[in-house]
């Protein structure tokens, strides 16, 4: 089945749910250790300079950051229509995304409650479990993870049980994959006064940066107006270096788009998203994918193309809230040179929150190589997207359904999995 709408349609995007919103700016990252049994004083660490220090006053307007070049587009031919089945491999708790340890022929499962589980065919081990953190409630919880790509660190987002998100990281053996728990330390924390809309996506870039994806804030309409502001991390992508760099708890890279701007958090990558709940880089040429979820009538899929696989999203506004998708939302919200979506879906049939996912770069499943998966979470249909499609005139077909649908993602050895937050995490097999 070929489900087409028309891009004159507007679209944008929240998660499941719409309670409260709010503005929030990073704070520095706390001082202890709540998982080590050490004196507190060892794992102490403060953010940069660059990092902490209070952005100047909030502006809806967003400054101009330095230009956006995008390669020539070409004409490919169309991809061949994937016949696909999902088969299940394992039944979690909460689960809400799986991720691949590059060069480890690892699988990940993170589960909402608060544990890493290391997954093979034949068995499980819980490698992290810091459900004494966080509080799985609604879209809060344990909600992301990343492996450094040179180091032997991972990264977990999570909201604490203020409900405030907290990106940690852990030392972890080189080997098992088990997380070191005494290595735990806060690499920045943001407030979230409001218990939806909280992002959680962590992923390492093409350039080895670390992107952080958080959400509005929460409620709904983006009340305080933060997407757009450049004083709040909130609505946005961050871009940080993660590793401790003299006292600081992580650094901000030069090239990023806002430094420089007495107005901004330099921190910010991208902005104007309502909750990009996943997001994730092409393999091949770094684009950036960004499912974001919407507000009442409309769910969204961006994309950003990248220069020689890298600065896709770079300064990147994505609209919200002055946009819904296409369509005006907030009338006394500016979006000068607002990137468009690439496609968009109404909340028709059931429909309500995009699941984004990524590009299929492998040969596990050739029908799938080449489209970009992402799916609805109230639904549960999984569809395909042909990148190579004129955006006009959008090529999406629908390859499988399952329940409570959170997060489409790769794994080991070329495999492609969907994870239920019902429990189950299923892999494509061809049909």
């Amino acid at each position: 089945m070929i489900l087409v709408v028309p891009l004159a349609v507007v679209a944008v995007s929240c998660a499941n749910g719409d309670d409260g919103s709010s503005i929030g700016i990073g704070r520095p990252a706390e001082s202890t250790n709540p998982l080590s049994s050490t004196d507190p004083t060892t794992t102490a660490t403060t953010t940069t300079a660059a990092a902490t220090t209070p952005p100047g006053s909030a502006t809806t307007v967003p400054s101009t950051p330095p230009p956006i070049t995008t390669p020539p587009t070409t004409t490919m031919p169309p991809l061949q229509e994937p016949e696909v089945e999902l088969v299940e491999i394992g039944t979690f708790d909460q689960p809400v995304d799986v991720v691949e340890r590059i060069g480890q022929g690892e699988l990940f499962v993170v589960e909402q409650p608060g544990r890493v589980l290391a997954v093979t065919d034949l068995s499980s081990e819980v490698v992290l479990d810091i459900s004494e953190l966080t509080v799985a409630r609604g879209e809060q919880g344990l909600l992301g993870l990343a492996f450094h790509p040179t180091a032997d660190l991972a990264y977990v987002d999570f909201t604490d049980r203020d409900g405030d998100t907290v990106v940690a990281e852990f030392a972890i053996d080189p080997v098992t994959g088990v997380f070191d728990r005494d290595s735990y330390r806060e690499v920045l924390t943001v407030d979230q006064p409001f218990s939806n809309h909280n992002g959680g996506q962590l992923t390492f870039g093409p350039d080895q940066f670390l992107y952080i994806g958080l959400g509005d804030g929460g409620s709904s309409d983006d009340p305080r107006r933060v997407a757009l502001d450049l004083s709040s991390r909130l609505g946005k992508i961050l871009r940080i270096d993660p590793i401790a760099s003299g006292a600081g708890g992580f650094s901000i890279p030069p090239d990023n788009p806002f430094v420089g701007d007495p107005a901004a958090d330099p921190a910010i990558w991208a902005l104007g998203l309502r909750n990009p709940w996943r997001f994730s880089f092409d393999p091949v040429t770094g684009d950036l994918w960004i499912g974001d979820v919407g507000q009442r009538e409309f769910e969204e899929i961006n994309r950003s193309s990248a220069t020689d696989r890298r600065d896709a999203g770079r300064g990147v506004n994505y609209g919200w809230s002055a946009f819904e998708g296409f369509e005006p939302f907030n009338e006394d919200q500016v979006a000068v040179d607002a990137e468009p979506p690439l496609f968009v879906y109404p909340h028709t049939d059931g429909r309500c929150s995009v699941t984004g996912g990524a590009v299929v770069r492998n040969d596990a499943v050739a029908d799938l190589t080449g489209w970009y998966l992402f799916g609805d979470y109230c639904t549960g249909e999984i569809w395909a997207l042909d990148p190579s499609a004129d955006p006009s005139d959008p090529r999406v077909v629908e390859i499988a359904q399952l329940e409570a649908l959170v997060a489409l993602s790769p794994g080991p050895g070329g495999d492609f999995y969907a994870v239920s937050n019902s429990g189950a995490v299923a892999r494509f097999v061809a049909s």
